[in-house]
């Protein structure tokens, strides 16, 4: 087996990367990990590595200043460049030192990670033809027998699911988070695929909303799982609603969307919700719609018809006495909305609940 060892300051990059990349059909295995380059050294010198995946940006020893040691040390191990930056300077500097390849963290997602490892191991593969430690097996057989393993049909059900984990709208929309958990469950991925994933997703959120929390949960199955992501999502709107700092987007969103909710029963306009962000109008409605994926009319539109279900299954309250309570004075009007958010009046859904049918 190729010993692999992970060497990244960032926890959950770590764990991601552990979780989410299949090492055992490339005939590799994760030997350990260290959080510098100073704590690799030390692995190093303990425990045997063919290969070693290094952050180039990391206190203590920067990832360029491992490769160097190491290599004078071990001239055998080979590394895999991992950064944000793709500053053109450092990828010639990696290459001279002899790595087999540089992955942006920013692209990983984009790419296939049977691909990429496919691509390191043959690579490693090309340099020691004739190594016998480790006992590599021919690539196109390992990705054949990969293939094997991998349904089509649930290969592209996780796709969509990951692109939908990805997008962060559900962030800031309950209803698709809601429904995201529950094609989550019911499509049943690996958990360890899983885990890697909400890893991944973690990450993004931090570095877009400029935070590090620290937030890690061991994950057994896949409820566990949905568990951390949920326990994550009100952490993350618990601290962007405490947040006085307006310089990251996300917590800007994040703040505009929980003032929505607040006052969705009040005459409400996007100015309104721009002023509580300071931002301009045009520009609060360009960012709002890029990162929730709604318009503010929508998203305000989608908020009063949740709120309306909640009274209607919650209450014996009249319709209007719902539309008023929800923002609408027409009750006709809101009746029209109603229909054409849920394709039932808010008569027949309160029925539909009460048969129990909801």
């Amino acid at each position: 087996m190729i010993r692999v060892l992970i060497v990244d300051d960032d926890k959950l990059a770590r764990k991601g990367l552990i979780s989410i990349m299949p090492w055992s059909a490339h005939d590799m295995i994760v030997a350990g990990e260290a959080a510098n380059g100073a704590k690799a050294l030390e692995f190093l010198e303990q425990h045997p590595v063919d290969l070693m995946f290094v952050d180039l940006s990391m206190p203590v020893m920067p990832g360029i200043e491992l490769i160097q040691a190491a290599r004078k040390k071990y001239p055998n191990l080979r590394s895999v460049v991992l950064t944000f930056h793709e500053e053109f300077e450092n990828v010639q500097t990696t290459y001279r030192l002899g790595v087999l390849d540089y992955i942006s963290k920013a692209r990983m997602e984009l790419e296939d990670d049977e691909q990429i490892l496919g691509r390191i191991r043959q690579r490693l593969l090309d340099e020691f033809p004739n190594m016998p430690n480790p006992p590599f097996v021919p690539l196109a057989s390992t990705i054949h027998s990969a293939e094997k393993r991998v349904d089509s049909q649930d290969e592209e059900q996780w796709r969509k699911l990951k692109q939908d984990w990805r997008s962060l709208y559900w962030l800031y929309n309950d209803v698709i988070f809601q429904r995201l958990c529950k094609q989550t469950a019911e499509s049943n991925p690996p958990v360890r695929r899983l885990e890697g994933l909400f890893v991944r997703v973690i990450s993004q959120v931090e570095t877009a909303a400029q935070l590090d929390t620290g937030f890690w949960s061991e994950v057994e199955d896949i409820p566990s799982a949905v568990e951390w992501i949920r326990r994550y999502r009100q952490l993350i709107c618990s601290l962007a609603a405490q947040s006085t700092d307006l310089t990251a987007t996300m917590i800007c969103m994040l703040k505009a969307v929980l003032f929505i909710r607040e006052h969705a029963a009040e005459p409400l306009h996007a100015e309104d919700a721009a002023e509580h962000v300071n931002m301009s109008r045009s520009y609060f409605c360009q960012c709002f719609k890029k990162l929730t994926g709604s318009t503010f009319n929508d998203y305000l539109r989608q908020e009063r018809i949740a709120a309306a279900e909640r009274l209607l299954c919650e209450t014996n309250q009249s319709v209007a006495w719902v539309a008023s309570a929800v923002g609408y004075g027409d009750s006709k009007y809101f009746s029209h909305i109603f229909y054409e958010q849920t394709r039932l009046l808010p008569s027949e859904f309160r029925a539909q609940f009460n048969r129990g049918d909801g």
